[in-house]
């Protein structure tokens, strides 16, 4: 896959902390698992997976060697803030459609880190040649999210009601966002 988004990056976010920004490697699945333990529950209960369980997330670094996904990381000094990844089917007809996922720890919202992941994390999507990405999200919690998302360009393409259920019982709406992208960007 070809590869013009460079590494390490430095990123000073709006409160001035200064972050490195770079794919996500084996040798960091330790303190990737730390930032998943570190996480409420509030904040995960809603994956697909559970990420503090190790062998999560050597399933996901097999993903990314087996080129099914890329995945970025946000350090401040020497811990994980921020974990993003894109997801892509390597054969079939949804190919072309990436998925994008992307966790923050609580002490870095609302300071551009999640919006910058995601600028790069779009940028190695059209490398990987996908057309649309997709995101979810649950109603109710990642209402200030999906804002963002919205700024971002990405469209609402379905609600599914009551389709997530919390750890107390509750139900919450669960909506699919897509972006198109493009082959690439203009210079100007």
């Amino acid at each position: 896959m070809p590869q013009s988004t460079r590494y390490p990056k430095e990123l000073i976010l709006k409160d001035h902390r200064e972050i490195i920004m770079k794919p996500f490697e084996e040798m960091d699945k330790e303190r990737l698992l730390e930032f998943y333990k570190n996480l409420p529950v509030s904040q995960k209960w809603f994956l697909k997976e559970d990420p503090s369980d190790i062998s999560v997330i050597k399933k996901w670094i097999d993903s990314q060697n087996d080129g099914k996904a890329f995945s970025l990381a946000a350090f401040y000094e020497d811990r994980i803030v921020a974990h993003g990844t894109i997801l892509q089917r390597l054969f079939g007809g949804r190919r072309h459609v990436g998925r994008l996922r992307i966790m923050v720890a609580s002490d870095f919202r609302q300071i551009q880190l999640g919006t910058w992941m995601v600028f790069d994390l779009l940028r190695r999507g059209m490398e990987m040649g996908i057309e649309k990405i997709r995101a979810d999200f649950v109603v109710g919690i990642d209402d200030p999210v999906i804002e963002a998302f919205k700024k971002l360009d990405f469209i609402e393409e379905a609600v599914l009601r009551d389709y997530v259920k919390d750890e107390k019982g509750n139900y919450y709406n669960y909506k699919i966002m897509i972006k198109q992208l493009h082959k690439e960007l203009s210079d100007f």
